[in-house]
């Protein structure tokens, strides 16, 4: 059984997260204001991505100095 880089849930939740207003300009809010919003899936979706490159680049060195 092979195991996920990124759990299952994180990725079903963060794509189907309601948009409040569709219609919205979203040019006219802060980048704050839109980071607000993200779910914290993508979050921990984007720590788990994170981990895991630092790891494969972790092991590449290893391998690269022997």
């Amino acid at each position: 059984m092979k195991k996920r880089l990124i759990p299952k849930k994180y990725i079903e939740r963060a794509y189907t997260l309601e948009v409040e207003n569709p219609n919205k300009d979203l040019d006219l809010e802060t980048t704050e204001e839109k980071i607000d919003k993200l779910p914290k899936e993508m979050f921990q979706i984007l720590g788990e991505i994170i981990s895991f490159i630092e790891n494969t680049n972790k092991f590449e060195g290893e391998k690269n100095e022997n």
